[in-house]
This record gives structure tokens, sequence and C-alpha cells, in this order.
């Protein structure tokens, strides 16, 4: 069991510690006024100005996993019947939290897919995060059941990276950008398993989503392919 929660360990240490890597691609940033010179941050990237973060001609798929599970340290966790109502990121009171998620993409080639987006509905009425909750992404690598997993039994993940970071003020759906994780679906690793978000408590209130149990879409995943 030490050597199974190993990795596991060493991912969460490195999102607590802010250790994360940087994805490749565009710069990650987390608000407006955070790039260089000539560029916007859209959607958690430093972009060009004017550009998009997926090509106009793309196609669009919308999906849903079909595993999902939270696991956390201090808050509420399950999944499948036992999915919590809600999902809080960076909430002293939740501890750190993972946000486990599935999907079965056909991906034949990586030159497919475009552009990915992890897609996340803010709880109607729920409390305002007082600052900017940071967020990792990171590869889920063990096979992993929604209705067993818990903070002792996660599935491995591969080493975090830094994914943006959400609030203050969420008035519209949270969009995290995980185009080169989906990418590598094509290659069909043995060890994909999902993506995992991670959130370390950072804010009394944190950042409150839907899981689409009593409201809301619930996570989506957001492909764009040529």
């Amino acid at each position: 069991m030490r050597a199974l929660l190993q990795p596991l360990a060493l991912a969460l240490a490195a999102a607590l510690c802010g250790c994360a890597q940087s994805p490749p691609g565009p710069p990650i940033c987390s608000e407006a006024g955070t790039c260089a010179e000539g560029r916007t941050c859209v959607v958690g990237r430093c972009r060009p100005n004017g550009g998009a973060p997926a090509p106009i001609e793309s196609r669009r798929l919308v999906l849903l996993p079909d595993a999902a599970a939270v696991v956390s340290s201090a808050g509420p966790s399950g999944g499948g019947d036992a999915l919590p109502e809600t999902l809080s990121l960076g909430r002293t009171a939740s501890g750190s939290v993972s946000l486990l998620l599935h999907f079965a993409v056909p991906i034949a080639e990586r030159g497919e897919v475009a552009a990915a987006f992890l897609i996340l509905d803010p709880l109607a009425g729920a409390p305002q995060p007082g600052g900017a909750v940071p967020l990792q992404v990171a590869r889920i690598l063990d096979p992993w059941r929604p209705e067993t997993v818990s903070w002792g039994r996660h599935p491995q993940l591969d080493l975090p990276e830094k994914a943006g970071a959400v609030g203050p003020s969420l008035l519209a759906p949270a969009r995290i950008d995980v185009t080169h994780l989906v990418r590598l679906w094509a290659e069909r690793r043995p060890d994909d398993h999902g993506i995992a978000i991670l959130a370390d408590a950072s804010d009394p209130f944190g950042a409150t989503f839907s899981l689409g149990i009593t409201e809301g879409k619930g996570p989506r995943l957001e492909v764009y392919v040529r």
C-alpha cells in the first residue's frame, strides 16, 4: 500500500508546495494584465491578441464523463451514487481536493485535437472566493472505480501541471485548458485513466461548482477537432 500511495503523495506534495510543472503551450495565466505585451489571457493561457483558443474551422464536441468522483482530505468525498452535489475547490474546510474524471473519447490521431477544455459551472448563489484559487491538472495513471475511491484509496497521479486559477468573481463557467493531455489519448497509453483537477486549501470560501446532481450540467469536456 505504501508503494502505491507514493506517486500520489509526490503529486499532491508538488501541488501543495506550488511546485507543479508548467504544461507545454502558451504560458499559463489567471487574469487580464498578467501576460506579456501583445498577448491576452484567454482560457487560462497567454494567447496572441485577437487569437482564439480554438480554430474557427474546427468541429466542437461536448462530452460528459463516464466516471466521476471527488476525493477530499477533509470534506465530502465519493463517486457514483455517492458523488457530492457540489465541488469546493480551494476551500479551507475541504482541505486538499481532487476531481477525478474519465472520458471515453475516440481519438485516432493527435493532430485531430485542435483544443480541449474541461468546463465547470459555478454554483448559483454560492459565496465567492476572496481571491484567485490556483488549480493543477494531472493524468490519472491507475484504473479506478468511482464507487470505491477515497482519500486513502486514491489512484496514482502523474506529476501535476499548473492550470491557471479561478475566481474571485465566478459569473461564467470555468474553462481549464487540457489540450495536450487529451492529445495523448491518441497514443493509447496503458497508464491513461483520465484527468484529475487538484486544488489546495487556500481560501475561506473557495470556488464552488455544480456536479450536475441537483442543478447545472456538471463537469464536461469540450473538444475541438479538425
